[in-house]
């Protein structure tokens, strides 16, 4: 008998048991390459992955320690830090000395220097150099003071301190009182009985006169006659009163 036909006989008396054997041998083998393959991988997740929620609980905890240790820092205040501003400083001023007293601030109340000599409506005020007609006169002139209204016997007062300088009777401007206040001299035309002289001193709003006529006006209602004088020039009386 030749070899082949030995070893077909052989293979054909196992080959059953071979071929079976050979299917333990694979299955085994790819039950090992499996069961590695999964320990490897378990074993690189071990490393590599983490819990879920690990990551969340780990920053939680860092984060209430971060809040705990700055809960313990003492806070300075701003009025330690910073300077103070030179108002707050410096002591607040007293009320007597941040406002001046009312006798400073406040100018004394002066009595006028000038008051009208009779209690009346003005009439005809200063012309200065133009010229008016006089109807009693029938003529043109400057009317040279201010005219008051009053009624005759009527109470004439000085219109401020002064001293009288001339007392005399004018043919056209009747009885006459002139006095100095002041720097100004003051002439009072159209008296009667007239109750001071030359030389006497005159207290403003006191009695010196009463009111009497004005030849040179007498076309007009009765009136007082007021001229005021000012470095030898006539000045309008309406300025000072």
């Amino acid at each position: 008998m030749s070899r082949n036909t030995k070893s077909q006989r052989f293979w054909q008396g196992k080959g059953f048991y071979l071929a079976l054997a050979l299917v333990v041998a694979g299955a085994a083998l790819t039950s090992f390459l499996a069961i590695n393959g999964m320990v490897e991988q378990l074993g690189s997740n071990s490393t590599s992955q983490h819990i879920d929620g690990e990551e969340d609980i780990w920053m939680a905890d860092q984060g209430a320690e971060v809040d705990q240790k700055q809960e313990n820092v003492p806070i300075e205040s701003s009025s330690s830090s910073q300077p103070q501003s030179a108002s707050s400083s410096q002591p607040e001023p007293s009320a007597s000395s941040a406002a001046p007293s009312a006798s400073t601030t406040q100018p004394a109340v002066q009595e006028p220097s000038f008051t009208q000599p009779l209690d009346g409506k003005r009439l005809q005020g200063f012309s200065g150099d133009e010229l008016v007609y006089n109807e009693t006169m029938q003529d043109w002139r400057t009317h040279n003071g201010l005219d008051i209204r009053g009624s005759m016997n009527m109470g004439v007062q000085a219109p401020a301190n002064g001293t009288v300088t001339a007392v005399y009777e004018d043919p056209q401007w009747g009885g006459v009182v002139e006095i100095e206040c002041q720097d100004v001299m003051v002439r009072l035309c159209g008296l009667d009985r007239i109750k001071c002289k030359a030389g006497d001193t005159v207290e403003m709003g006191k009695t010196i006169a009463l009111l009497g006529d004005i030849p040179a006006e007498s076309g007009m209602e009765s009136h007082l006659h007021v001229e005021f004088t000012k470095d030898g020039k006539l000045v309008d009386p309406e300025n000072y009163f």
